[in-house]
């Protein structure tokens, strides 16, 4: 059943919430994957991916805590230069990480799931969080990065136990490069890591195509 929650409990950023929507597996003890949208979007946009991801999986799709303006939501803010340049802040995106962190830990502790077996799927601005958790903790066994990339300067790369990350991007996308999520898949060859590479022709999107070899990897992990 799909529910939607709201719990409210101390954090580390005051008065602050964790609002996500859940698919329990059809076991308990099953592993958890994790569902990161992208900037300007909500826990609702991903969480439409549950009806193809196996019931083997206990699927949670978690909404990033700045609010944009009515259901869109941000990870962490987009700033530009006055050259129009994008930059984000370093501190702004270890403010991320910790809030997905201690809700990874909120939840772990909760419920039924393999604690030990947790997957992140991440789009665009959620890519980029799957990243930068995965390549540092331990519990993270696979990474599923779309249409993202790898910022080497919000990344420390300790967790070199991941057997498994599947990186897709569109080769016409305007507003993450496709040149980016090549440096990245060379970023990690360099430090070891085998990932999984599938270039569309599209924009900043899924396509069903894109969606189809998502579920097969995320198939092949169990």
């Amino acid at each position: 059943m799909e529910l939607l929650h709201r719990e409210s409990l101390k954090s580390t950023t005051p008065n602050m919430s964790f609002v996500y929507l859940e698919r329990k597996a059809s076991q308990p003890n099953a592993p958890l994957l994790l569902l990161l949208h992208g900037y300007g979007s909500n826990d609702a946009d991903l969480f439409s991916f549950a009806a193809y991801i196996p019931n083997s999986f206990h699927v949670v799709s978690l909404q990033a805590p700045l609010r944009i303006s009515g259901d869109s939501y941000a990870w962490f803010p987009i700033h530009f230069s006055e050259s129009m340049e994008r930059w984000t802040s370093p501190d702004e995106v270890k403010k991320a990480t910790n809030y997905i962190s201690e809700f990874l830990g909120y939840y772990t502790a909760k419920h039924p799931i393999d604690s030990e077996k947790i997957y992140l799927m991440g789009f665009s601005q959620g890519a980029m969080l799957s990243y930068s958790i995965g390549l540092t903790m331990e519990k993270v066994k696979g990474i599923a990065a779309l249409s993202g990339y790898i910022d080497p300067r919000m990344v420390e790369i300790t967790n070199s136990s991941i057997p498994s990350i599947y990186v897709s991007h569109g080769t016409a996308d305007t507003v993450v490069p496709y040149a980016w999520a090549e440096q990245s898949i060379e970023l990690l060859k360099t430090n070891g890591f085998q990932p999984e590479f599938y270039a569309y022709p599209q924009g900043h999107g899924v396509s069903q195509d894109n969606l189809n070899s998502f579920i097969q990897w995320l198939q092949a992990q169990l």
